[in-house]
């Protein structure tokens, strides 16, 4: 992610006397070249945390436009869709931005599960049909969402899935929204949850099809039942007229929540289903379910995640062959890892490193337990783990499954063995993370050493302590 401008000159400002911009969670620039800021910030007042969307407005018809939309979306009351809360400007030294805050969603988004694979079709299946029932309700008053993708979906604790950007992702890309633009989007989400390709334009979040045509999934996967597929189809090529329609379908296909137990299934496929269970499945539900975040907008990323247990868990990713689109963690075996603490005797926990490595939700590295304060007792800047990969390797994703709650976490990255924490570029930071972190890297980074580094720990029994359960760095190829 980095910096942005928008960092530069907003960081801490106070929006209508209320809410406090603390820290950007994702950018990216627009077609005609406006930057979209996604910041989590404060409600002072109510002391939560909501997330705020800025972008600079040189027309008082985009800014119209966009509160309008803010308007309409406020309007929707389903609990699927992400409350709207506020609209309004703030001029910086003659820089006007319109903003709209909404309310802070704890979850991943739809895209962060399907690039770890596609979705059983009966999960794809409920989650798609409890989109549509929610945009059918917008649509009752009037609001429709024009953009919607797999990051404008999160998925919240007990599974349910919730729209972000009704009405106003469309008003930033200066789009219309319309009901067949949903039904459409909606589709695609089917299509998506069982391929893990996004068959549409204007959003690049997973990768295209492959082959075959842009409508029938099963011309990328020839598992996925030939009822789903027609729904699929249909919904992309315009065949349903409205969401009752589209609802009928969906509501004919089996389907399950996230978090249901699987059926049983048939003796001969039992094994197999059972070993993609076990290394899919439960580690997803672990550790993305409750997470953090939100997003709004043509692709604003991701965002920070937070897990229901104590120990949270990544899944094992399994390797896939060049140039399929698909992300793997970086290393076919265990990379060298090693505690670092360079402010004091030089390490923490040695003989726990590889605990960091080993996709078992069991095992966690953790720090010293700090007494005093949660800046390790006002000792040292901070202390993590040194992974090195053997070689200068591509990473687009990092994924962090972290002991406790509130940690305040650095991802840094270089060719040269590190004397002290400054010697890696900062790659990415997290203030007060969750149990999980999700970064994906814009641009990504290609280094041989990568530093998971501590400033900030939480409380633990007895003090502070930090740790981490998991770590998976992601690209394009495994090494």
């Amino acid at each position: 992610m980095g910096s942005t401008a928008q960092a530069a000159a907003l960081r801490g400002v106070l929006l209508d006397d209320r809410y406090r911009l603390d820290q950007v969670r994702d950018s990216h620039d627009t077609v005609d070249g406006r930057e979209i800021t996604l910041w989590r910030a404060i409600d002072v007042p109510l002391d939560r945390r909501v997330a705020v969307v800025v972008t600079p407005t040189k027309t008082k018809r985009a800014r119209r436009e966009l509160g309008d939309a803010a308007a309409r979306a406020s309007r929707v009351s389903d609990g699927r869709c992400v409350r709207v809360l506020d609209v309004g400007e703030v001029d910086d030294n003659g820089a006007l931005y319109t903003w709209v805050a909404s309310e802070w969603v704890e979850g991943p988004s739809l895209a962060a599960l399907l690039r770890r694979g596609p979705l059983p079709a009966e999960v794809a299946v409920d989650i798609v049909r409890e989109c549509a029932e929610a945009l059918q309700a917008a649509a009752r008053v009037g609001a429709h969402h024009g953009r919607l993708h797999p990051d404008e979906v999160l998925i919240a604790a007990g599974g349910l899935p919730r729209i972000t950007g009704v009405e106003t992702a469309a008003a930033l890309a200066s789009a219309e929204p319309t009901e067949a633009d949903d039904i459409r989007a909606l589709g695609a989400l089917l299509f998506a949850g069982v391929t893990g390709r996004w068959p549409l334009p204007g959003w690049s979040g997973l990768p295209a099809p492959q082959h075959g045509d842009q409508v029938h999934p099963r011309s990328q996967n020839n598992e996925v039942p030939r009822a789903l597929d027609d729904v699929a189809a249909r919904a992309l090529a315009d065949g349903f007229g409205d969401f009752s329609a589209l609802l009928t379908a969906l509501r004919r296909l089996p389907s399950r929540p996230i978090d249901a137990p699987a059926p049983p299934r048939a003796p001969a496929r039992s094994q197999a289903l059972r070993r993609w269970a076990w290394r899919i499945v439960p580690p997803l539900l672990v550790a993305m379910i409750a997470g953090g975040g939100w997003v709004l907008g043509s692709d604003l990323g991701r965002v920070p995640e937070s897990a229901r247990a104590h120990h949270a868990t990544l899944p094992a990713s399994t390797a896939t062959a060049p140039g399929s689109g698909r992300l793997v963690v970086v290393w076919r075996t265990p990379p060298a890892v090693t505690s670092f603490d360079p402010e004091g005797d030089g390490e923490e926990d040695p003989d726990a490193t590889g605990f960091a490595v080993d996709h078992d939700p069991s095992t966690s590295w953790t720090t010293d337990l700090y007494q005093h304060n949660s800046h390790l007792g006002g000792l040292k800047s901070g202390v993590g783990l040194l992974i090195d990969l053997g070689r200068p390797t591509t990473v687009r994703v990092a994924e962090l499954a972290l002991v406790g709650t509130g940690s305040d976490v650095e991802l840094r990255a270089g060719d040269r063995v590190p004397r002290a924490a400054d010697d890696l570029p900062l790659v990415d930071s997290m203030a007060q993370a969750g149990a999980s972190v999700d970064w994906t890297l814009r641009p990504e980074v290609t280094a041989r050493y990568w530093l998971v580094w501590f400033t900030n720990l939480p409380k633990a029994r007895g003090g502070y302590r930090g740790g981490i359960t998991d770590i998976a760095l992601l690209g394009p190829t495994a090494g």
